[in-house]
């Protein structure tokens, strides 16, 4: 085994040394030499007066989803009749109007909300394209095929149930029973108070009465 100078062991080669990772080193230099190449194109355009390309190229970003339909139901009038409070801070969330959690902003009306939420700003945060699914023949078959049997569902009869049926007639028969019932039981109070009325307009005056007003004794009377 070699000794140094100081009479200490040597270690096998150049391990001391600090090692660099040339791969790691390479990349670094490819990606500078890219932006400098980019940075005079942004330049040569704006010279022409065109706007600089994007940061990000298509080959590094990830591949974007293509546009799709809403699901949530977007509430637009859940602030209809209610109070705020403004707070003093600069932070979107706390501003009035309607707040957007996915960019961060806040607009000031309906309108500018959704015109906002289907932008291409907001949806490219979400990683999706303003491209529209191309459907085939068999997607639009399957989606009408899908209707049909939904509607047909809608239409269907419910399954009937014949005792539910005996107990609903029984009690319209029942309340019938019970207004007829009532009716005559009308019909007769109103009748004996007709009956009431007549006897005591047909009472016959007394004999006193009769005398008063010259009227004599009706009758025959023994001799």
């Amino acid at each position: 085994m070699e000794t140094n100078a100081y009479g200490n062991q040597k270690k096998g080669g150049d391990s001391f040394r600090r090692k660099w990772d040339s791969t790691t080193y390479e990349q670094k230099a490819r990606d500078r030499e890219q932006q400098l190449r980019k940075e005079e194109e942004d330049e040569d355009r704006r010279r022409k007066g065109l706007k600089p390309r994007p940061a990000f190229t298509r080959e590094t970003r990830e591949p974007l989803e293509l546009l799709q339909a809403r699901t949530a139901t977007v509430n637009l009038e859940g602030m209809i009749g209610k109070s705020q409070v403004v707070q003093a801070s600069s932070a979107a969330s706390g501003q009035p109007g309607f707040y957007c959690k996915v960019c961060d902003v806040t607009v000031k009306d309906s309108l500018s909300y959704l015109d906002h939420i289907n932008g291409k700003k907001h949806q490219r945060i979400l990683n999706r394209s303003m491209t529209v699914a191309t459907e085939t023949v068999e997607d639009v078959v399957a989606k009408l095929e899908s209707l049909r049997q939904a509607r047909n569902r809608r239409m269907a009869p419910s399954e009937y149930d014949f005792q539910k049926q005996v107990n609903a007639q029984q009690q319209l028969e029942d309340i019938k029973r019970q207004k007829r019932r009532e009716t005559r039981r009308r019909h007769r109070q109103e009748k004996a108070l007709a009956a009431s009325k007549d006897a005591s307009n047909s009472v016959e005056p007394d004999d006193e009465m009769a005398a008063m007003m010259g009227f004599g004794a009706f009758g025959s009377s023994k001799k």
